[in-house]
């Protein structure tokens, strides 16, 4: 394992001026040093790592103090860990000096950094660096030393500040989560809490992009529960604000899915086109008509709301052909040939227990409920505009599914917009099929 320093100016100091050096109460658990004083970093990570293992990044003047204090301390300068390709030239040239950290944390598989005495910018910038690396892979850096001052020039305590990496990388995930739902590829936490929450909101992403709202509705407590368990971390406040968000965005989320499916599909289709998921956006209103056409076509009279039923306890059923075949009959009308029931299936679930109805009989009485609802509907004040509402959704929808092969899409997000006015105004506001009467 290597241990890379960014080095700083040094001092020579006399045994007894050396100031003293202790592990914090995590890294004691770890290590231990080989005694008490030392001039600085630098020979103390010598001395008890192994000098082979000594990594420096160094400029020109930290180099020439540095031997100084080596060569007091071990009796020897250990000029061959000064490699020149880890020599920072000109201590102005960000990228320059971004890449010699790079390459210089990038050689094992494991390193551990030691921030201490870094001139100026140049921690800044291998903290730049090491937040870069560890999206991808936590694993690779062991710690951050940094030697942090208890009393003045007399007595440091080391600490790991790798933990903060992982404050910084869930701060970042969670802001590309609450943008668009996507989480940032970052590698595993070490926190449970945080990796239990990456792993749930990853999930999440997964469930709503697939429209999988069902398996959506299943995450939302423990989702809830993982930030609450975080909030009580009193860390979090470096990412407190983006934890807000997403926890009273959840909590909506959750209220929305307690409402009938076709209001449901609404507003999680208003809430994936803020989010710029258009595609998803149309296909969950396109689906929201249809449900809304089922409630509405049940509601008609005791006699469809009886047959819809039927539908729905048989062992033919299930919601896509119901929402599919109801926003259809609502939309051409009596040019369907029939309503959830064929010819054959309709002879066997509306017979008797003694026998199944005759083919004209089952002909008749699919005709007579086709007839009701399309009767129905003609009665309805503006269900022209209602039909033409539906093709207009249903060409968007289309369209955007295959890659706009129909007819070119001029502006998709203008259009849309008048869509969800159109579904509230007709289904929400004016209630065209009667649904909430």
């Amino acid at each position: 394992m290597k241990v890379v320093t960014i080095l700083g100016k040094g001092y020579v100091k006399e045994a007894e001026e050396r100031p003293i050096y202790e592990y914090d109460e995590k890294l004691k658990n770890s290590y231990s040093l080989k005694k008490q004083r030392y001039t600085n970093m630098l020979p103390l990570l010598i001395d008890n790592f192994g000098v082979q293992n000594i990594v420096p990044i160094f400029t020109e003047d930290a180099r020439d103090d540095q031997i100084k204090v080596l060569e007091k301390e071990f009796k020897t300068s250990h000029i061959e860990i000064f490699n020149n390709k880890n020599f920072i030239r000109g201590d102005t040239d960000f990228y320059e000096i971004l890449r010699i950290i790079n390459e210089a944390t990038n050689e094992d598989n494991e390193y551990i950094i030691d921030l201490t005495h870094g001139f100026r910018h140049i921690p800044i910038l291998a903290t730049i660096s090491l937040i870069s690396q560890s999206l991808s892979d936590t694993n690779k850096i062991k710690h951050i030393f940094f030697a942090k001052e208890i009393i003045n020039q007399k007595k440091y305590e080391i600490i790991d500040l790798k933990e903060y990496l992982e404050l910084a990388n869930m701060s970042y995930m969670l802001e590309t989560f609450d943008k668009n739902y996507t989480v940032s590829f970052v590698a595993a936490f070490e926190n449970e809490d945080f990796e239990n929450l990456r792993g749930e909101l990853t999930k999440f992403s997964n469930d709503i992009l697939a429209n999988s709202l069902k398996a959506l509705e299943s995450r939302f407590d423990t989702v809830l529960r993982y930030i609450e368990n975080i909030k009580k971390n009193e860390q979090i406040f470096t990412f407190k604000s983006s934890l807000d968000q997403i926890k009273d965005h959840i909590e909506n989320l959750k209220q929305i899915s307690k409402k009938r499916d076709y209001q449901k599909l609404y507003e999680m289709s208003e809430v994936l086109n803020v989010k710029g998921y258009l595609l998803n956006a149309i296909t969950l209103l396109f689906e929201a008509i249809g449900y809304y056409c089922a409630s509405g076509i049940e509601k008609i009279s005791p006699k469809t709301e009886a047959y819809v039923a039927k539908f729905k306890s048989s062992d033919i059923f299930n919601s896509y052909d119901l929402t599919n075949q109801s926003r259809n009959l609502v939309k051409i009308g009596e040019k369907m040939d029939s309503y959830l029931f064929g010819m054959k299936k309709a002879r066997t679930y509306f017979g008797s227990d003694e026998k199944k109805l005759s083919k004209k009989e089952a002909s008749e009485y699919l005709q007579d409920i086709k007839a009701l609802v399309c009767n129905k509907l003609e009665e309805i004040p503006n269900i022209e505009e209602f039909r033409n509402f539906i093709f207009d959704a249903e060409n968007l929808r289309n369209n955007l599914a295959h890659s706009n092969s129909s007819d070119e899409i001029k502006n998709p997000k203008l259009n849309f917009k008048r869509l969800l006015e159109d579904y509230k105004k007709f289904c929400i506001k004016d209630d065209i099929l009667g649904v909430s009467a």
